[in-house]
């Protein structure tokens, strides 16, 4: 793994300074897949591309915040100022609000305040509602979603069942996943039947957990 640049943006709102760490190479050495589609590999960590303001608390895509300074530990150092020193852009950075994954809540939230602007915002929002939630049973195989996320979660499974392009295989494994999550383990198994032969080991592992009536999020490959 090779770091990219750390990215300086402003807030589109308020301007508010945040660094955006990126990513130069990577590799899914040592990755694991989980049934519900997210792969969490140690040497290709993923940036949100959507963050909450430190200090406005407006939501807003990193894509569309301004670059103020990029900082390339692994390359160049270039900056509006050609005679800064290292020392004091560390220094400076150490001040700087790093660009934070959304909880929960501030997945519903930003969902509700309709900063998807088209259907590809909306599917990362839901999709990354759902692995989150799905990450404290990561964490804790014991552990369930509390009760009071259970109806924002159904009504997100529903529309990503809608946003979910059956033709589309890593999409349709997503639909039998979200099937068989909220306890539809027939149809987890008749969408799954016809999928393309790269995606049947995986998907009869998800069938034979349909089988079973198992409606939690498990790991289906280690790479």
């Amino acid at each position: 793994m090779l770091p990219g640049p750390d990215l300086v943006i402003a807030c589109p709102h308020c301007n508010a300074l945040a660094r955006h760490h990126t990513l130069r190479s990577g590799n899914t050495f040592g990755a694991i897949l989980w049934s519900d589609g997210k792969l969490e590999a140690p040497m290709l960590p993923q940036f949100p591309d959507v963050t909450k303001c430190h200090r406005c608390k407006h939501f807003y895509w990193v894509e569309e915040a301004e670059v103020k300074r990029r900082i390339d530990f692994f390359g160049d150092t270039s900056s509006e100022k050609l005679d800064v020193k290292i020392e004091d852009v560390l220094k400076e950075l150490r001040g700087i609000e790093p660009v934070k994954p959304l909880s929960i809540e501030e997945y519903i939230e930003a969902i509700e305040s309709g900063v998807s602007s088209n259907a590809k915002r909306e599917r990362y929002l839901r999709i990354h509602l759902w692995w989150e939630t799905n990450d404290m049973i990561r964490r804790d195989p014991e552990a369930e979603v509390p009760t009071k996320y259970n109806e924002k979660l159904q009504y997100n499974f529903a529309n990503l069942l809608i946003l979910l392009d059956e033709h589309v295989p890593d999409d349709k494994m997503m639909k039998a996943e979200i099937l068989r999550e909220t306890g539809c383990f027939e149809e987890t198994i008749q969408l799954l039947d016809d999928i393309p032969e790269k995606y049947r080991q995986i998907a009869d592992k998800i069938i034979e957990f349909a089988k079973n009536r198992d409606r939690v999020v498990r790991q289906v490959q280690r790479l």
